[in-house]
C-alpha cells in the first residue's frame, strides 16, 4: 500500500527540516542480512549530551538479547547512542547473543569515547541466528565516521520487510520531536512497533519522559495489530538531549502525535496489506473492555480475509465480539461498516443489502463501528486485511 509522507517529514529526509539539536546519524552496510545484500543494515544515532532515556519493550517472555540489555539501561535513565541493526534479531541466541550485543556496544563506545552501557542496542530480523560480529565490528569505525545531520539513512537501515522508511516529526516552539519506526509484520501488542526511536531536544526529566511515553503508547502502538504475533524484539526508546526549553504540555502532545503517526505508518505498510482498517468499539463497561473487543475483531483471520475479498459476511464480526471474553448481551450489539447499518439489536439491519456492503468494502480504507452495549467504554484499533501476499512473504522469509 503506498504511503504518503507529509511535507514536514520530506523536509527531514532532505536534511533541512525538524532535527533535534544534539543528535547525529549514520548508517552503513555491514553484511548482517547476508554477504550479498548491498543495502543499509546497521544504523547509529549519537547524542552530544547525556540524553535522558526512556523506553518500553515487548511483553513476550522470550526476549531478544538487546531487549534484555535495553530494559536495564532504561532503568538507569541515560544514554549517548542507539545502535540498531536489521537482518538479525539476536533472539534465542543465549548468552552468546548477550556477549555479541555487548561487543558491538563496546566497539561503538570506543569510537564515540563514551561508556559502553550508554550505547542502547536494538535488533530486528531473523530469530535464532548468531550475530555476525566478525563482519560488524570491523565496520564500526566507518559507521561512527559517517555521523551527519541527515536522519534518513537511519530510517532505511532498520527496514526488513518494510516497503518504505517510517519517520515523523513535530515542532514544539524552538524544540523538535523526531521519530523513527520499522515494522510491517509480527505486529501485536504489547507493544507493537518492532523497533522505534523518538528523539527530542526538549528539556525534560526522566519521570516526565517515562510518563509521556507510557501514556502515548496505550492508544497508539498498543492499539495496532497486523497479524496478532508478538515479537521477541519489540522496542521503543526515547532520548531527550535537553538543549531547548519547551512547554511541557505541548511536548507531551507533540510526542504523542509523532508516536501515533508512526504507529499508523506501520499499519499502512502491513505485509501484503491492501486495506487500512479502523475498528471502533463503544458501549462497554470501560475502555479496557472496549480494547479487548476491538482486538478480537481486528485479529480475527476470518474478518481479515473477508475484508480482503470485500465479502459482506458481517457474522464474523459479531462472532468475534461474542468470543472476546467480555460479557455482552447479543440484543445490544450494533454494527456499522463504512457508515452502513449492518447489525441492529443483534440481528441484520432492515436496510442491509449484500450488494451495498460488498461495494463499500472494495475501498482501501474501511471503518467498522461496533456498539457492544449501553456502557461508556470506548477504544479504537487499527489493523489490515489478510492477503495472499502476506502468506507469500512469510512463507519465504528465510528461504
Amino acid at each position: 500500500m503506498p504511503l504518503r509522507i507529509g511535507q514536514e517529514v520530506q523536509a527531514v529526509l532532505r536534511g533541512t527540516g525538524v532535527i533535534p539539536k544534539g543528535f547525529s546519524f549514520s548508517a552503513i552496510n555491514a553484511g548482517i542480512k547476508s554477504r550479498e545484500y548491498k543495502g543499509l543494515d546497521l544504523g547509529l544515532i549519537a547524542c552530544s549530551t547525556d540524553a535522558v532515556l526512556s523506553g518500553v519493550f515487548t511483553r513476550n517472555l522470550v526476549k531478544a538479547a538487546p531487549v534484555i540489555i535495553g530494559m536495564e539501561q532504561v532503568k538507569k535513565g541515560s544514554a549517548r547512542a542507539v545502535l540498531a541493526n536489521a537482518g538479525n534479531a539476536n533472539a534465542c541466541t543465549g548468552q552468546m547473543g548477550i556477549a555479541d550485543a555487548r561487543s558491538m556496544m563496546e566497539a561503538v563506545a570506543r569510537e564515540l569515547k563514551v561508556r559502553s552501557e550508554e550505547v542502547v542496542p536494538m535488533s530486528t530480523g531473523t530469530i535464532g541466528v548468531s550475530m555476525p560480529t566478525e563482519r560488524i565490528i570491523p565496520e564500526i569505525p566507518r559507521l561512527v565516521k559517517g555521523l551527519c545531520a541527515d536522519p534518513g539513512c537511519f530510517a532505511r537501515a532498520i527496514m526488513t520487510t518494510d516497503t518504505v522508511p517510517k519517520m515523523a516529526a513535530r515542532r514544539v516552539g524552538e524544540a523538535c520531536v523526531l521519530g523513527f519506526a520499522k515494522g510491517a509484520g509480527m505486529i501485536a501488542p504489547n507493544m507493537a512497533t518492532t523497533l522505534a526511536v523518538v528523539l527530542t531536544d526538549a528539556l525534560v526529566d526522566k519521570q516526565e519522559l517515562d510518563n509521556i511515553i507510557k501514556t502515548s503508547i496505550s492508544s497508539t502502538f498498543n492499539a495496532i495489530t497486523i497479524d496478532g504475533d508478538m515479537s521477541t524484539n519489540d522496542t521503543l526508546v526515547a532520548l531527550a538531549s535537553g538543549l531547548v526549553e519547551a512547554d511541557p504540555l505541548e511536548l507531551r502532545y507533540a510526542v504523542n502525535s509523532v508516536i501515533e503517526e508512526l504507529a499508523l505508518m506501520i499499519v499502512k505498510d502491513g505485509e501484503g496489506a491492501t486495506k487500512f482498517v479502523t475498528v471502533k468499539v463503544s458501549g462497554t463497561s470501560n475502555d479496557r473492555d472496549a480494547r479487548i473487543v476491538a482486538m478480537a475483531v481486528a485479529n480475527s483471520l476470518l474478518v481479515k480475509t473477508a475484508l480482503f475479498g470485500a465479502d459482506p459476511n458481517w457474522g464474523r464480526i459479531v462472532a468475534a465480539v461474542g468470543y472476546s471474553g467480555i460479557p455482552v448481551e447479543p440484543r445490544d450489539i450494533a454494527v456499522k461498516i463504512q457508515g452502513l447499518d449492518v447489525v441492529e439489536g443483534g440481528v441484520q439491519s432492515r436496510s442491509f443489502t449484500e450488494s451495498s456492503l460488498h461495494e463499500a468494502l472494495k475501498g482501501s480504507k474501511i471503518t467498522i463501528e461496533i456498539v457492544a452495549g449501553p456502557g461508556q467504554g470506548r477504544f479504537t484499533v487499527w489493523t489490515t486485511d489478510l492477503s495472499y501476499k502476506y502468506v507469500e512473504i512469510n512463507a519465504q522469509y528465510r528461504t
